[in-house]
């Protein structure tokens, strides 16, 4: 097992990259951009009960044993990453297409696969005096994430303009604090952080179900490097799909995989997960009409300037 953390923003991760004149995705005697074959896969991934599939393939060298080298490196958010891609510093990761398809809008990053979907690990928690949706002023938001996208379909699902609300924008892990301390009325987020709003105080308003929204986990690479490593790219999906399978046999090996990963204890993990589907699939015509949509939201709240295509960053046929 190789497992590395890292507690980096994705500006200053760019920034390293570009210092190193992005070596690691690069044969040394090829010119620059040119997609090379790589021994070594750098997996971007988050630190939430989520990434189970990828903590527990890890721990019980399940890609070692299908016969590719990957060292898993945790990111204080699931975009780090991504951004990991960007800056030619990583080659694959795990997030939601929320992020996905906003960093394909910088650069070459692809879908191959979703591992992951439920209507409930994304929950509202709001401070304990308010009483409905319609009581909130003050939202906390990740911009760019799938938070800032839930929270959207928030206001869309209860007619509330987003004139009419105020956003304070931090991270994830910053949340919990901000609600307790009053600085914001609630935030929309994935666990484990609506637990620790409640955990402050709070309490849990309804689930990204509720407004229509079932998030996709989507297992993201580097195109240049996809195109040179597809044998390796389809062994790693196949493999998090085998650990996707002993999760469903028995959720307990997902809670052992997070607390040795990110130290939340397991019975918590697993009831954090309770209602997740950890399965390894292809992507769907229904999953790029909801992708549009949420690249369109992008595009409409200015987060990005021109929409990501679904179409073109998924890869069909990978899983």
């Amino acid at each position: 097992m190789r497992l590395r953390t890292l507690r980096v923003v994705g500006a200053a991760l760019l920034v390293t990259a570009v210092a190193a004149a992005c070596a690691e995705n690069q044969d040394p005697g090829s010119e620059p951009g040119t997609p090379a074959e790589t021994t070594t896969i750098d997996f971007g991934v988050g630190v939430d009960p989520a990434y189970s599939p990828i903590y527990l393939a890890d721990q019980q060298n399940l890609f070692a044993e299908a016969g590719i080298d990957v060292t898993v490196t945790q990111y204080q958010e699931g975009t780090g990453g991504l951004d990991a891609i960007l800056a030619r510093e990583g080659q694959v990761t795990a997030s939601t297409e929320s992020s996905l398809l906003n960093r394909a809008t910088r650069g070459d990053v692809k879908g191959v696969a979703v591992f992951s979907q439920s209507p409930d690990f994304i929950k509202l928690v709001v401070r304990d005096e308010i009483g409905e949706v319609a009581d909130i002023s003050r939202y906390g938001v990740v911009t760019g994430t799938v938070n800032e996208y839930a929270t959207n379909k928030i206001l869309d699902s209860y007619d509330i303009s987003r004139d009419a609300v105020e956003f304070v924008t931090s991270s994830p892990a910053e949340m919990p604090a901000l609600l307790q301390r009053g600085d914001i009325d609630g935030y929309i987020m994935w666990e484990p952080w609506p637990s620790r709003g409640v955990e402050g105080g709070g309490k849990i308003l309804l689930t990204s179900g509720d407004v229509g929204y079932v998030y996709n986990l989507i297992i993201g690479v580097d195109g240049a490097w996809y195109e040179a490593n597809q044998e390796a790219a389809a062994t790693l999906v196949d493999t998090i799909g085998e650990a996707c399978e002993q999760i469903t046999a028995d959720p307990q090996v997902a809670g052992t995989a997070t607390e040795n990963a990110i130290e939340v204890p397991a019975a918590e993990a697993v009831e954090l997960l309770d209602g997740v589907q950890c399965q390894v699939r292809d992507f769907t015509d229904e999953d790029l009409q909801r992708y549009a949509e949420i690249a369109q939201f992008q595009q409409d709240s200015g987060i990005v300037s021109d929409p990501a295509d679904p179409a073109e960053v998924m890869i069909r046929g990978v899983a």
